[in-house]
């Protein structure tokens, strides 16, 4: 059985460390320990446009787990499938091209995982700190349900 990745993208600044906080929380929280042994596994990604393309490589799906800024509150949470990224989506990323120009290349190139589910939480104003906000960690516990809900869910599905 091809493994399950869960890729937190992130930086060392403020909120936009949230998909690297998240995976810290993951680890923490012994949610990967329930999998059979290699199943489900988690990194930390940086460099989107350099390494997210071999952190997909061979796996059956991919979790995906970003900081983003789409105008609702720090903390929002939003749940999104593979397609429905629109195709041309525009730099909007922090890590310079960002995950939809790699996702855009992965599916060119026949890459893409069967199952592509990306978590963007909602994050407030760039910051040169390293803490993030509050209202973002206030989304993690909810975050990990939700991705433990859907891991389980892909699990049984191919079992």
């Amino acid at each position: 059985m091809s493994p399950i990745r869960l890729i937190g993208i992130g930086s060392p600044f403020g909120d936009d460390r949230v998909g690297w906080h998240a995976v810290e929380a993951i680890e923490r929280s012994g949610m990967l320990a329930s999998f059979p042994a290699g199943m489900a596994t988690a990194c930390r990604c940086s460099h989107p446009v350099t390494d997210l393309l071999p952190m997909m490589s061979g796996a059956r799906a991919v979790f995906l787990i970003d900081g983003m800024k789409s105008g609702a509150p720090p903390g929002a949470v939003r749940r999104i499938e593979d397609g429905e990224l629109p195709d041309g989506l525009g730099n909007v990323s922090s890590h310079g091209l960002g995950v939809a120009e790699s996702l855009a290349l992965a599916r060119t190139l026949g890459m893409l995982p069967r199952t592509l589910t990306i978590y963007g939480i909602e994050i407030g104003a760039p910051a040169a700190d390293q803490e993030i906000s509050q209202a973002v960690l206030a989304a993690i516990p909810a975050l990990l349900r939700e991705i433990e809900t859907d891991l389980r869910r892909l699990v049984e599905e191919n079992d």
